[in-house]
C-alpha cells in the first residue's frame, strides 16, 4: 500500500510535468532539441520509476511481462521521438519497434486469438482508407515505408481494442486506460503523416504533440494502473456481453411504460368471487390445487360457496412443489374434459403457476410449453384466472412469471407474458392460519428475496421502489411473528399484503441471480423454491458487494435494522446479517448438501442464460462467476 501511494504521487508529479513540458515545447516556434529531449524523456523515466518501484508487488506473472516490454515500447518510442526530425526513416523505424514492444505487452494481458485478427483487420481497413484514398497524400519514395508502419500501429491499436472488448480477467478499466493511451498514440502518428505529407496549411504538428505526450504518459502510467488492477480469479463477462445486457435491459426498461402490466383486482371474500364468476358468464370451472390441502379442508369455504352459487366446478390436487410439464398437461385434458371456462388456482406458488399454464395451453393450444419458454411467447388471452394464495411468498397472483419443470431434462425455466397476470386475486389470511412453520419460514423468506432483488435491480421505479421498501418493512415486522405464533391473524394478515406488494415489485422490475440458481437447484434436485432462496439470498448480495449497498442501506434504515447515521456499508451489512440470523432462528441451515461437483458447470451456464442479458442485476457475472458461488453454497 505504502508503495502505491508513493507510485501514486509521482504519477500525478510526472503527469503535470509533462504538460508543462509538451505546452512549452507547442508554443516554442522554433523547438529546441534539449526541451525535446526533457519533454520525451519524462515518460520513459516515469515508466522506469513506475516498473522498479512496483515490480515487486506483482503477483502475477503476466502483468510482470507486460511492464517489462511496455517499458522498451517507451524506450524505443523515446529514441524514435528524439530521431525522427532529422532522420525521418531511422526514426520512423524506432518507433515501429517501439509499437512491437507495446503489441507484444498487449499480448501478455490476453491471447491473441481470432477476435484480434478479426479487430485487427477492421483497424487495418481503416488505416489503409485514410493512406490511399485521401486526396491530399503525396509520400512519393516513402510510400512502403508509411504503408508498413499503419500496419504496424493498427496491430497495436486493435489488440488494445479487442482487450478492451473481450478480456475476461483483468480490470476494464486497466483495459479503457491502455486503449486511450494506443488511440491517442495512433491520432497523433495521424496527424504527423497529415503535416508531413499534405500541403493542407492547418497545423497538424500541434495536434500531433497534443496527443502524442498524453499518450506516452497514459502508457507509462498503465504500469501502476495495472499494479491496483483486480484480476477476477474466473473468467468473467466480457465488456462486449456486458454493453449488450445493459442495453437490451435499458431498451426493456424505456419500454416499461407502454407495456401491459396490470394488477389482479381484489375480491374481499368467496361471495364476491362467486358474483365476479356469474357476472363473467363462467358457469363451469377446474380448480388447481394440491392434495395436502384437500386434506386440510382448506377449500371447504370456497367449494361450499361455489355449490350455493350452483357453479359447476372440477378439482385437479395432483400438483406438487415444482410443477411439471406433464402436471400442467393433465391439469388442461380435465379441463377441456369438463367443459370449463374458467380457472381457480388455489395453493402457494406450485399450484398458481400450474394454473397459469393450464391457461397458457388453452389459449395457445398447438403450442407446446417449452415453446412458450422465455419472454412474450403466448400473447393470447386466458379464460378467466382467479388466484387465491394459501402462502405469504411467492406472490404469483401478481406476475407475469410462470415456473414450469421439465421432468425429463430436470430443468427449470420461466415463462413470461403479461396474459399471465390473474384477473382477480383474493387474499384470505384464514388459509395461512397454522400453515406450517418451515413453510411460513420458507415462504416468507421467499417474499424478501422478491422485494430485496427487485429493489436492487436497475429497472427500478418510483413504484417498485416503493412496493419493495413497505414489502420489506411489512416483512421484518412481521415474519417471525408467524413463524412463532401461527394464528396471529394481525401479522398473517400483512404477510400476504406483503408478498402481494412484493410481487408487484418484481413483476416490473424483476428478480436477479439468486431466483436464477434457485431454480436450478429446484429443477436438478426438487430443492423448495423458497428454501433456495432463503440460501442464497445472504450469499448473493454478499457477492454483490459495494455496487448495492447504497440500496441496502436505505431498506435497512427503513426497516429500524441499521440506525440513521451508520454509513452505507454498515448499514447494508446489518441487514444482511438480519437475514443470516432471521434464517437461523427459522432453523434455515447453510449450503445445500444436495449441489453436486459435477453438476456446477452445467448448473451454472442454465442460470446464466436464464439471467442475462433479461435479469437487470446490480453486476453482471460469468456463467463461471455464478460457477462460484454454487460452490459456496455447496456444503
Amino acid at each position: 500500500m505504502k508503495e502505491q501511494k508513493i507510485t501514486l504521487s509521482i504519477n500525478i508529479i510526472f503527469a503535470f510535468l509533462i504538460a508543462l513540458s509538451d505546452a512549452l515545447y507547442i508554443t516554442i516556434k522554433h523547438p529546441v532539441y534539449v526541451l525535446k529531449t526533457l519533454t520525451s524523456s519524462l515518460f520513459l523515466l516515469l515508466g522506469i520509476i513506475n516498473l522498479f518501484l512496483i515490480f515487486k508487488s506483482f503477483k502475477n506473472k503476466s502483468l510482470k511481462i507486460f511492464s517489462i516490454l511496455l517499458v522498451f515500447g517507451l524506450l524505443f518510442s523515446f529514441l524514435g521521438d528524439i530521431l525522427l526530425i532529422d532522420y525521418f526513416i531511422i526514426g520512423a523505424i524506432f518507433f515501429a519497434i517501439g509499437h512491437i514492444f507495446f503489441f507484444l505487452s498487449y499480448c501478455f494481458l490476453t491471447k491473441y486469438s481470432l477476435k484480434d485478427i478479426v479487430v485487427t483487420l477492421f483497424i487495418l481497413i481503416i488505416s489503409l482508407s485514410i493512406i490511399l484514398f485521401v486526396p491530399y497524400f503525396s509520400f512519393g519514395s516513402y510510400f512502403p515505408i508509411v504503408i508498413a508502419y499503419a500496419c504496424i500501429i493498427s496491430l497495436m491499436l486493435a489488440k488494445s481494442l479487442s482487450n478492451l472488448f473481450f478480456n475476461t480477467k483483468f480490470s476494464n478499466k486497466l483495459m479503457l486506460y491502455i486503449f486511450i493511451g494506443s488511440l491517442l498514440f495512433y491520432l497523433s502518428d495521424l496527424m504527423l503523416v497529415l503535416n508531413m505529407f499534405t500541403n493542407i496549411t492547418y497545423n497538424f504538428g500541434t495536434l500531433c504533440l497534443a496527443f502524442y505526450y498524453p499518450a506516452q504518459f497514459l502508457l507509462a502510467s498503465s504500469i501502476y494502473i495495472s499494479s491496483i488492477t483486480k484480476i477476477s480469479s474466473v473468467p468473467k463477462l466480457t465488456l462486449t456481453n456486458k454493453i449488450f445486457c445493459r442495453l437490451y435491459q435499458f431498451f426493456f426498461k424505456m419500454l416499461l411504460p407502454f407495456l401491459p402490466y396490470r394488477e389482479p383486482k381484489l375480491l374481499s371474500d368467496y361471495e364476491e368471487l362467486s358474483f365476479t364468476l356469474s357476472s363473467n358468464n363462467i358457469n363451469s370451472i377446474i380448480i388447481i390445487t394440491t392434495k395436502d390441502l384437500m386434506e386440510l379442508n382448506l377449500t371447504d369455504n370456497l367449494l361450499k360457496t361455489l355449490k350455493k352459487h350452483k357453479i359447476n366446478y372440477t378439482i385437479y390436487s395432483d400438483v406438487l412443489s415444482n410443477p411439471t410439464i406433464e402436471m400442467v398437461e393433465q391439469a388442461k385434458d380435465v379441463y377441456v374434459k369438463n367443459n370449463c371456462n374458467g380457472i381457480i388456482a388455489f395453493g402457494g406458488g406450485s399450484a398458481l403457476d400450474c394454473a397459469k399454464m393450464v391457461g397458457a395451453r388453452i389459449a395457445r393450444p398447438k403450442m407446446s410449453i417449452q415453446k412458450m419458454k422465455g419472454l412474450l411467447k403466448i400473447r393470447k388471452k386466458l379464460p378467466l384466472l382467479i388466484a387465491i394464495p394459501t402462502t405469504a411468498g411467492t406472490g404469483s397472483e401478481t406476475t407475469v412469471t410462470a415456473v414450469i419443470t421439465d421432468e425429463k431434462t430436470h430443468i427449470k425455466f420461466t415463462i413470461n407474458d403479461f396474459c399471465l397476470i390473474p384477473h382477480y386475486a383474493l387474499l384470505d389470511y384464514n388459509l395461512t392460519l397454522n400453515l406450517p412453520k418451515f413453510l411460513t419460514a420458507t415462504t416468507g423468506m421467499d417474499a424478501l428475496t422478491h422485494a430485496i432483488e427487485s429493489y436492487i435491480g436497475n429497472s427500478t421505479t418510483k413504484y417498485t421502489r416503493k412496493m419493495s421498501e413497505e414489502a420489506t418493512k411489512l416483512i421484518v415486522d412481521n415474519l417471525y411473528t408467524c413463524y412463532q405464533d401461527g394464528n396471529n391473524t394481525e401479522a398473517r394478515k400483512n404477510m400476504l399484503l406483503a408478498s402481494y406488494k412484493a410481487g408487484i415489485a418484481f413483476t416490473r422490475a424483476y428478480v436477479g441471480y439468486v431466483h436464477a440458481i434457485a431454480h436450478t437447484l429446484g429443477g436438478k434436485y426438487q430443492v423448495p423454491h423458497g428454501l433456495a432462496n432463503a440460501k442464497i439470498l445472504p450469499v448473493m448480495l454478499k457477492e454483490y458487494g459495494k455496487c448495492i449497498h447504497k440500496k441496502l442501506s436505505k431498506l435497512s434504515k427503513i426497516c429500524k435494522i441499521a440506525d440513521d447515521h451508520d454509513n452505507n456499508e454498515i448499514a447494508s451489512n446489518k441487514l444482511i446479517e438480519y437475514i443470516e440470523n432471521t434464517n437461523r432462528n427459522m432453523n434455515i441451515d447453510v449450503g445445500f448438501s444436495e449441489i453436486k461437483d459435477e453438476d456446477i458447470e452445467t448448473l451454472s451456464k442454465i442460470a446464466e442464460s436464464e439471467a442475462n442479458p433479461l435479469y437487470p442485476v446490480p453486476k453482471l457475472l460469468s456463467s463461471y462467476q455464478l460457477g462460484e458461488i454454487y460452490k459456496k453454497l455447496k456444503k
